[in-house]
């Protein structure tokens, strides 16, 4: 501009030399016309420049935010991906959130509102055969089942994910669209149960995660438990075992709530004291269910029965090869499921079994190697179940009481003919003959010598079968009487 204005004003200078002394009026107006024009034209010029900019900035947004949107799909668990609810799963995420209270999903960034649309859908694989039918959820196009053919019965291999990313400038809508095609690569199929927790009713004890019951008057437990949208049915269970299943109030139901019976006298229930782990998994549209979310759930509303069908009497054991007169006892263990171990205490309630009170031992049976000289004529012994109260310490049952006297404890007639097989498949058989007189209440078997370490099994037959005998062993046989005397001494040995 400036190279053509001094042209032109030279030119007029050289119309008249002789007026040299200064700017005319008229050669002022005519500069600064031209001026003006060449402004114009670089104005123009200018905003053509910061339109386009303006226009390549919104589709750059647009672009990263397709691909933001992509990319956050993928962090969704793939049972979770679901048509009704990948939108709804989106905007939860950061950034991600609606904002305008405008029909449809706004997103502003840089300086624009952009609508965003993810659609979801699934892709049936012909390799591994197809589905007969595609339902709703399937993307169109799908290629058709023919008779003859495999019929994929978990036909959803692969699901694509959609995203349009329009925004209007200058009154012009354009669209950025990006598609994605996702597999499991690995994650649990099924949809994701998640958040059971215990509800009611008030005053348990914990965390509604790991809750404790204590109230003896709580007949049901109520339990809640979310899930995605979409989700058809939740079943839940108790200790592996299926107990209900149970239907959303709607597609877009994200939770419901199951009950528990653990005490009901007209319907004869009263669930034992102890851990017991609640359960639930949901179930797709196609029948395919999730894994498992669990929680553990004690009960503690009393104190364990006392430890019931305690029978025993005086024995003779052979204890590194000596021959010692024991009491001996057995009883049956406890139905309840929070019994942590026994006790045994003798008549001045002395501990008998286990060793020592730091041990916890389940084990139904105890000997008593007290005795020694002192050969009383009877012994009263006292078993206790052991449990753990809400503050988890240790606390007793009531006791169950056995007295032993001489009397009862007699031994039957040993058994005779102990013989041996060895089989080719490297196991061993026993067989023997019934003692006369009274019939033991079963035999016991020992293995490798006739010390009481070395009981090795019991059974009520007069046959056995050894199928762990990989190497070669001794065995004896002995028969026991309903007050755990044995015969003496035990049968053998046979080798093999």
């Amino acid at each position: 501009m400036l190279i053509i204005y001094r042209t032109i004003i030279a030119g007029i200078r050289r119309v008249d030399i002789r007026r040299e002394s200064g700017f005319t009026l008229i050669e002022t107006l005519m500069a600064t016309v031209i001026l003006v024009v060449g402004l114009i034209g670089l104005l123009g010029m200018l905003d053509v420049s910061v339109r386009a900019s303006a226009s390549t900035r919104a589709r750059e947004g647009a672009t990263s935010l397709a691909r933001e949107i992509i990319e956050d799909a993928r962090t969704i668990p793939y049972a979770q991906l679901i048509p009704t609810a990948i939108e709804s799963q989106l905007q939860a995420m950061n950034g991600m959130a609606d904002s305008s209270s405008a029909s449809g999903w706004q997103i502003a960034r840089r300086g624009f509102t952009y609508t965003a649309v993810v659609k979801e859908c699934a892709i049936d694989d012909p390799k591994d055969g197809l589905a007969e039918t595609h339902g709703s959820t399937f993307c169109e196009g799908q290629q058709a089942w023919k008779a003859g053919e495999v019929v994929d019965t978990a036909p959803e291999d692969l699901k694509r994910i959609t995203t349009e990313v329009s925004w209007t400038f200058q009154k012009r809508t354009s669209t950025v669209k990006q598609v994605s095609t996702l597999t499991a690569a690995g994650q649990a199929i099924g949809l994701l149960a998640s958040k059971l927790e215990l509800t009611g009713p008030a005053g348990f004890l914990g965390t509604a995660t790991s809750p404790i019951v204590t109230n003896e008057a709580t007949k049901t437990l109520t339990f809640s438990v979310s899930f995605p949208e979409g989700t058809s049915a939740i079943d839940w269970s108790l200790e592996g075992a299926k107990q209900e299943e149970l239907t959303p109030a709607s597609s877009k139901a994200t939770s419901l709530t199951f009950s528990w019976t653990i005490n009901e006298s007209a319907q004869k229930i009263h669930v034992s004291d102890g851990t017991y782990q609640i359960a639930a998994q949901a179930v797709d549209s196609t029948g395919v269910i999730g894994p498992p979310i669990s929680i553990p759930v004690r009960l503690i509303r009393g104190e364990p029965l006392p430890p019931g069908e305690i029978v025993g009497g005086f024995n003779t054991v052979f204890k590194e090869g000596v021959a010692t007169e024991v009491a001996e006892f057995q009883w049956k263990a406890n139905a309840e499921r929070n019994v942590i171990g026994y006790r045994v205490l003798g008549p001045k309630k002395e501990l008998i079994c286990p060793e020592s009170l730091e041990v916890l031992s389940t084990t139904t049976s105890c000997i008593d190697f007290s005795l020694l000289s002192e050969k009383p004529s009877e012994r009263a012994y006292t078993v206790v179940a052991l449990y753990r109260n809400a503050s988890e310490a240790i606390q007793e049952s009531p006791a169950g009481t056995i007295k032993i006297t001489r009397a009862t404890s007699t031994a039957p007639n040993p058994p005779t003919n102990l013989v041996l097989t060895k089989k080719e498949d490297g196991s061993v058989t026993l067989k023997w003959t019934a003692p006369s007189g009274t019939a033991p209440s079963f035999y016991r078997i020992y293995r490798g010598s006739t010390n009481y370490t070395s009981r090795y099994d019991q059974t009520t037959s007069t046959e056995y079968n050894d199928t762990e005998a990989t190497t070669t062993h001794e065995y004896w046989v002995t028969a026991v009487g309903s007050h755990l005397t044995e015969s003496s001494p035990p049968l053998g040995p046979v080798t093999g």
